[in-house]
């Protein structure tokens, strides 16, 4: 059994998935479990907003990324989401007692950025949520990082 805390650079109480389900050279499915102790739980809506179903589609996707950097040999290194398109839910709510399938596959590789197809099913296979995505990796993240802290305004005046 793989850790998802392994592949994703989040730290709870951020970890929205729970367990890496299956994985192939161009897709992974993940779990998740939505109990009244699941991050963004709403009491009064007793689930998860459907909305959040994009966040355990990205997690998802850095969890294929970090399985394809061990494959190729590489540090297992994270990604950043750059865009969503075409995010559609079934449901307003992921409710409680339900356990969700979300499952990413590659669309497309170029170079630094990896577009995927994500979807999320309940254990009965009925489709709650799907979107089309973007993720950027870049060459050196460290770099990356720091080019990206290098250019944010500090909040001092001149």
């Amino acid at each position: 059994m793989r850790d998802v805390c392994r592949y994703i650079p989040h730290r709870p109480p951020m970890v929205l998935i729970d367990t890496i389900h299956d994985f192939a050279d161009d897709r992974v499915t993940t779990t998740t479990h939505i109990t009244p102790q699941a991050p963004f739980f709403r009491q009064e809506e007793n689930g998860v907003p459907a909305w959040v179903g994009l966040e355990y589609m990205a997690q998802t996707a850095a969890v294929w990324i970090g399985l394809d950097d061990e494959r190729c040999g590489r540090e297992v290194e994270p990604a950043f989401l750059v865009s969503s398109r075409q995010f559609t839910a079934s449901v307003p709510v992921f409710p409680a007692g339900e356990t969700l399938y979300t499952q990413v596959q590659v669309h497309l590789v170029e170079q630094f950025i990896v577009v995927f197809n994500g979807r999320i099913t309940n254990a009965e296979g009925e489709l709650r949520a799907e979107a089309l995505f973007t993720a950027y990796r870049p060459e050196d993240v460290r770099a990356y990082l720091s080019k990206m802290t290098d250019t944010q305004p500090t909040g001092e005046t001149e």
